[in-house]
């Protein structure tokens, strides 16, 4: 027996200690058995009668609760000969991942004297292996996604502590190299570019982070057998699209489907996935999870949360989790748990689904202190067998499944047997050749700004709505403009004129280049996240290139500027033209970076109610509604950070500065004859123009370093689970004679 069952044992023997020690001793296997069954039956039996009259219309319920009338049994047997004629290219190695009683524990509580401590997971032991697909299952709230987050290395830094023992083939696992290489996350939600095609995505994703010793045709085979797998062939050249918006595209399952390629790419080891079933309906989520059942039957790890699957699907998966209150329940094949709940006297009603079953029996029932009491007694019955199993019949197994890859096999069973999938898959494929050959990082700095910035003028090329509604608001402004201010005298009257177009031109621009911006920029931030999170660029390459992408979008505004100067009747003049365009498009570049720094330092919702706050603000201070030297002392820096006060006194310094003369008609009380007069009305006498535009260009460039900045740090740090390295070559060395043992007991057997 290795020091690893050993100390699990006198773990277990400790507790057995605490439960002796209490007043009331916990309830039998027969007794809790008996409470659920009761509680079961009072609570199901309307629902079982409404089910027995369901079968009306010539319609047949199958296992999961849904009907099927024969088109969708035609369905599936199409995708499932489309799956088998699929010409698979790839297998892999795989690894196993084995966890050593793993305890995540979070603070709860705003005020810091108030603050109390939960444990999410609460030492935890088990093992997900090679060729095996695995099932996390439980309760809202058990504890499932902050398993499946501790095993990917995502728990986030700053969220609590996280104890224990994680190992990759055995080994302590280095966290950068796992999360960006050796592992891929499939978050629950499809975060994808919508006017890009799905080859185009995957042929990106595989020129970012496939090593740049691998050929541009083999990148190409790669991807191309990949949308095989997951089925996704007929749609390769389809727009990704959005789901019930513009443009269209793919359907739910699809995208679900698309959303896993995206991580497959960069050709992983294992995959973790959350909820990769949610919003789907039951053939589309029996489609997604037959891809991922194929992924696993090519080598891959793959661990998935579900909630509640129909039986078809339950029965897909090789190994089964159960989780409830941060405990492990139930780890093993998932074709033997009812056999084993059986066993405990809680028996699986005839015609339901198991994974109903799974979810009534682990769920905490709180509508009473009698039924919560009861439901805690149940789960508390179901850790310490579950944990005694782990020591009992299953130690030797768990033993060698976190060893298996010492040996190369790779392919033993965590925490169970191993499911007859499974085994049967081990000879689907076993004479392809690996693609996992080639070593090297992905591409570099310069390479990740050409694809990004390609990306980028994709994206907007094809994003026809966002062409053509900047145009034809400018077009629409333009006209108003020169309608209102179409040939503009030299009276004093033209000179009111002047000012007031002036100025709505600065409002105009900057509300129509910071509000595009911030909601551009929202929607991509959690699209640039998930890729940021994987490793598959830099965040300067990301900025910088659609920093640059962005500068189409200010040609519109010559065009503006052009009708509206030409029409109004600004000052006559190609250099005074030529500075009125370059006033205005610094200022639609700060406008625009005033967006961004929104969109990157504040969540979506904020960034849009706060934006428009912001240049409200600065209209205050632009210098018409408040002379520049009334501004109160305390508030006087706000203007030095203002791009409508830069912009507006660089054009009004441009229209009438120097010796521009207007006329005055007998009996004005006041009359500005020149225009330094009227710029000392406004308190601009000492404006300069190239100033003003240096300075507006070098607050726009301090704008997008601060949007930058946050955009960095804003990415999510994740915690890593650091154990001393004489602690794990003590592991590694005790699993050694563990799994020696192990051979020997197989061998005299």
């Amino acid at each position: 027996m290795n020091a690893f069952v050993r100390q699990k044992k006198r773990h277990t023997r400790d507790k057995k200690m605490t439960l002796m020690k209490e007043e009331v001793p916990p309830p039998s296997a027969e007794e809790c058995a008996r409470v659920w069954q009761l509680e079961y039956e009072t609570q199901t039996r309307k629902s079982v009668d409404a089910s027995s009259r369901g079968g009306k219309g010539g319609k047949e319920r199958n296992g999961s609760g849904t009907f099927n009338n024969g088109k969708n049994f035609h369905e599936a047997a199409a995708v499932e000969a489309l799956m088998t004629m699929t010409e698979r290219k790839t297998t892999h190695k795989g690894i196993s991942i084995t966890w050593r009683n793993l305890t995540y524990t979070v603070q709860i509580g705003n005020n810091k004297k108030q603050k109390t401590s939960k444990k999410v997971l609460d030492d935890m032991t088990g093992a997900a292996m090679p060729r095996h697909f695995v099932a996390l299952m439980g309760p809202t709230g058990s504890g499932k996604t902050s398993l499946l987050n501790c095993l990917s290395g995502r728990i986030p830094k700053k969220d609590g502590t996280l104890t224990g023992e994680i190992l990759v083939d055995g080994k302590a696992r280095n966290e950068k190299i796992y999360r960006s290489r050796q592992v891929a996350y499939v978050m629950q939600e499809e975060l994808l570019f919508p006017h890009l095609t799905v080859m185009e995505t995957f042929m990106l994703h595989a020129k970012l982070r496939l090593p740049q010793s691998m050929k541009i045709e083999e990148k190409t085979r790669l991807v191309r057998s990949l949308i095989l797998e997951l089925g996704l062939k007929a749609v390769e050249n389809s727009k990704i699209g959005r789901p019930g918006g513009f443009p269209r595209g793919l359907s739910g399952g699809e995208r679900k489907r698309a959303n896993i390629g995206i991580e497959m790419v960069a050709n992983p080891e294992a995959l973790f996935l959350d909820e990769p079933t949610s919003g789907l309906d039951s053939f589309q989520a029996q489609n997604v999870v037959r891809a991922l059942q194929d992924l696993a039957a090519h080598g891959r790890t793959v661990v998935c949360t579900i909630h509640q699957p129909r039986s078809s699907i339950f029965k897909l998966f090789d190994q089964l989790l159960l989780i409830s209150e941060g405990k492990m329940l139930y780890i093993g094949d998932s074709e033997k748990a009812v056999e084993y709940f059986a066993k405990l006297s809680f028996m699986c009603p005839d015609l339901t689904n198991p994974a109903d079953f799974f979810m009534d029996i682990t769920s905490m029932d709180r509508r009473s202190e009698v039924a919560e009491k009861n439901s805690r007694d149940r789960l508390r019955l179901f850790a310490n067998k579950c944990e005694e199993r782990e020591l009992g019949e299953n130690a030797v197994k768990l033993a060698g499944a976190m060893n298996s890859s010492l040996f190369g096999n790779g392919n033993a069973g965590g925490g169970g047997s191993g499911s007859n999938n499974s085994k049967n898959r081990k000879k689907k494929g076993e004479d392809n050749t690996l693609v996992n050959e080639y070593q090297g990082r992905g591409a570099n700095w310069f390479q990740q700004f050409a694809l990004l910035m390609d990306r980028s003028l994709r994206e907007q090329k094809r994003n026809v709505i966002g062409i053509f509604v900047p145009i034809v608001i400018d077009v629409i402004y333009a006209l108003i403009l020169s309608a209102l201010y179409r040939d503009l005298g030299k009276d004093q009257q033209g000179v009111q004129d002047r000012i007031g177009c002036l100025f709505f031109i600065c409002l105009n621009v900057a509300y129509t280049s910071a509000l595009p911006a911030i909601n551009l920029f929202a929607g991509e931030k959690a699209v640039i996240g998930r890729e940021r999170s994987s490793g598959a660029y830099s965040c300067s390459a990301y900025y910088i290139s659609k920093y640059i992408a962005e500068l189409p979008k200010l040609l519109p505004r010559l065009f503006f500027c052009a009708l509206v100067y030409n029409v109004v009747g600004f000052r006559e003049g190609a250099e005074y033209f030529w500075t009125f365009v370059s006033i205005i498009i610094c200022e639609a570049l700060a406008a625009q970076a005033l967006g961004i720094f929104m969109a990157a330092s504040l969540p979506v919702g904020a960034a849009l109610a706060l934006g428009p706050a912001s240049i409200t603000i600065f209209t205050l201070f632009g210098g018409i509604y408040l002379n520049v030297d009334s501004i109160p002392k305390g508030a006087g820096w706000i203007k030095y950070i203002d791009f409508i006060y830069y912009a507006f006194s660089a054009l009004a310094a441009n229209e009438f500065g120097g010796d521009v003369k207007f006329t005055c008609v007998e009996g004005e009380i006041r009359c500005l004859e020149n225009g330094r007069e009227i710029l000392e009305l406004y308190s601009f006498e000492n404006v300069k123009v190239g100033t003003q535009v240096g300075a507006q260009f070098g607050l726009q460039l301090g704008i997008q370093f601060l949007a930058f900045w946050f955009l960095k740090r804003g990415q999510e740090a994740y915690m890593a689970l650091n154990i001393p390295r004489e602690e794990v070559n003590k592991s590694v060395n005790s699993d050694d004679d563990a799994t020696v043992n192990t051979k020997k007991r197989v061998t005299n057997a």
